[in-house]
């Protein structure tokens, strides 16, 4: 869709793009449309930039000089970028777009008391999903890549651990025909089952892999009882004794201890968690043992007490299954998972304590948010609602926006807007210089929103670092979520996007192509390292603050 079309829906006037058609074929020259931008309670303008009428397209906020004359216009040369800089000072703000839309916030001149901000990019060719790759030799996940990928599905999942699983019958006739009502009761007991399954098959793995404790434990008794027997006989004797209560054919058995030994394995390498919330994959993982090397246990133990982080934190209920066994262990980790900063060399550490550096008055406090704070004493209504707009009608795919799930037609960013809520598989972890940064633990598709920007909506911040939207600030001094320690780098995997949802302005974080592993990146901009004094930590061999 052109930049005129857009504007005319922003405006809701369908003549705008006859009347703007009309007047360029009248004209000889090459016809620009010049937008500028005011506040309502500041008396300055601001040049947002032209539309070239000939094309439909932004070309650049440089003022154009037509010439006479046919296909001789100075507009029709690119002007480079050192024009446009020099009448357009990068600042500190962060300036966005709405997915192919017309850049909405105009660039300030310098005024050392304007916040420090951040960029969001204006590409409005962005989100656009690659082509997939047809040339060359694309790497498969080795097997441990995908039991690791599968332990982090599940512990992100809505999945509820319980150590019972009692018969559960629907509460009306579902025989009766798929009503909705009918269809609504069809799915609990989905759900229901599908979690007692989970459940069921996390008990059975964590007995078999204790059976392999016990199993070693018994041998050793038999050699000290019988000094002089063989370990080979010893092992006999074990089996022999387990056969006669399993009432199963030592064959059998023996197939079995090569899988249930490396249930216990995992569980030696990555803790309880990491089996207890393994995919289904980890019965075919511990059968055919082709993942299982040195390499596999260190990955696993680094990664332990991650686990454990989002294992407490988003299923608190866990380590009662291990009552099963006896050995029920306290909680570690509480509150929201990312009060915790993962660490690769030992247990997870708070957030706060990761600050002591800053030495704060009263220590490093963060309240994490789900949705954004409005400052009342500054806005007696929410500042980011888009007047004009049809709030039900999204403004890039035009399907119809709704809150509920089954209502929804905009699938624009299904994972943060009108889609199933699912914790976002991201962590924070220590990194090498920079203190904290976020990691993803699953990959994100090029196009696919990460999270929104959240914090507290205000106005009138200076000397901090700040979110700028269309007359109001989102500050994440002391509330917000994740996003907020999202580090920059010169060559970063995701950006900053706007995006219109139910007739109100959102920031979010979208990927350009994130995989799990990584950490996730956004480029702070020029005017961001502008007048800083220091240097960048991003380590890209393009770093450009170096």
């Amino acid at each position: 869709m052109s930049l005129i079309s857009q504007l005319s829906d922003i405006f809701n006037n369908p003549d705008f793009p006859s009347q703007v058609s009309s007047i360029s074929k009248s004209t000889q020259h090459r016809a620009y449309l010049r937008i500028d931008a005011s506040l309502t309670d500041d008396s300055r303008t601001f040049l947002l930039g032209y539309i070239d009428l000939h094309s439909g397209q932004l070309v650049s906020n440089q003022t154009p000089t037509p010439t006479s004359g046919v296909g001789t216009s100075q507009d029709d040369i690119p002007p480079t970028p050192q024009s446009i800089e020099s009448n357009h000072p990068n600042k500190r703000r962060k300036t966005s777009s709405f997915s192919g839309s017309i850049p909405i916030e105009s660039a300030k001149h310098h005024d050392p008391t304007h916040p420090h901000t951040r960029q969001v990019h204006s590409d409005t060719r962005f989100p656009q999903r690659k082509k997939p790759e047809t040339d060359g030799i694309v790497l498969e996940p080795t097997s441990t890549d995908k039991l690791i990928a599968g332990i982090w599905r599940q512990l992100f999942s809505s999945v509820k651990l319980s150590q019972s699983c009692p018969i559960i019958e629907p509460g009306i006739n579902i025989r009766t025909g798929v009503s909705g009502e009918v269809f609504r009761a069809v799915n609990t007991l989905c759900v229901k089952y599908y979690n007692h399954s989970h459940s069921s098959r996390a008990l059975e793995m964590i007995v078999q892999a204790y059976w392999i404790d016990c199993y070693e434990a018994r041998i050793a008794v038999l050699r000290l009882e019988n000094p002089n027997c063989p370990m080979t006989e010893a092992r006999m004797m074990a089996l022999k004794e387990a056969c006669a209560v399993l009432n199963w054919k030592e064959k059998d058995l023996r197939n079995r201890i090569a899988i249930w030994r490396g249930y216990k394995e995992i569980k030696d390498a990555g803790g309880w968690a990491s089996l207890i919330f393994a995919s289904s994959g980890v019965y075919r993982f511990c059968k055919y043992r082709s993942g299982f090397n040195g390499n596999f246990a260190t990955r696993l133990r680094q990664l332990q007490s991650a686990f454990e982080v989002a294992a407490d934190t988003l299923h608190p209920e866990w380590r009662e299954l291990l009552h099963v066994i006896g050995q029920a262990e306290p909680r570690r980790y509480h509150g929201h998972p990312h009060e915790w900063v993962t660490v690769t060399t030992g247990p997870a550490v708070p957030l706060g304590s990761t600050y002591g550096h800053l030495s704060l008055p009263d220590g490093f406090h963060y309240r994490f948010l789900d949705e954004c704070v409005i400052d009342s004493t500054v806005f007696e209504k929410d500042p980011r609602m888009m007047p004009g707009l049809d709030k039900d009608i999204c403004r890039v795919c035009r399907g119809r926006q709704a809150d509920e799930v089954e209502a929804n037609q905009c699938v624009c960013f299904p994972t943060v807007f009108g889609g199933v809520k699912a914790p976002v598989a991201v962590q924070l972890v220590r990194t090498a210089g920079k203190n904290n940064g976020i990691i993803a633990r699953s990959d994100f598709d090029r196009g696919t929103a990460i999270g929104e920007f959240i914090g507290f909506i205000t106005a009138g911040i200076k000397g901090r670092d700040v979110m700028v939207g269309q007359g109001y600030q989102i500050f994440q001094g002391e509330m917000g979520n994740f996003t907020r320690f999202i580090n920059h780098s010169c060559r970063p995997n995701s950006q900053f996007e706007r995006f219109c949802w139910r007739g109100k302005e959102r920031i979010i974080v979208v990927s350009r192509g994130v995989s799990a592993g990584s950490e996730v990146t956004v480029d702070y901009s020029d005017g961001y390292w502008e007048e800083l004094e220091k240097k960048c930590l991003c380590g890209e061999n393009n770093c450009r603050y170096i």
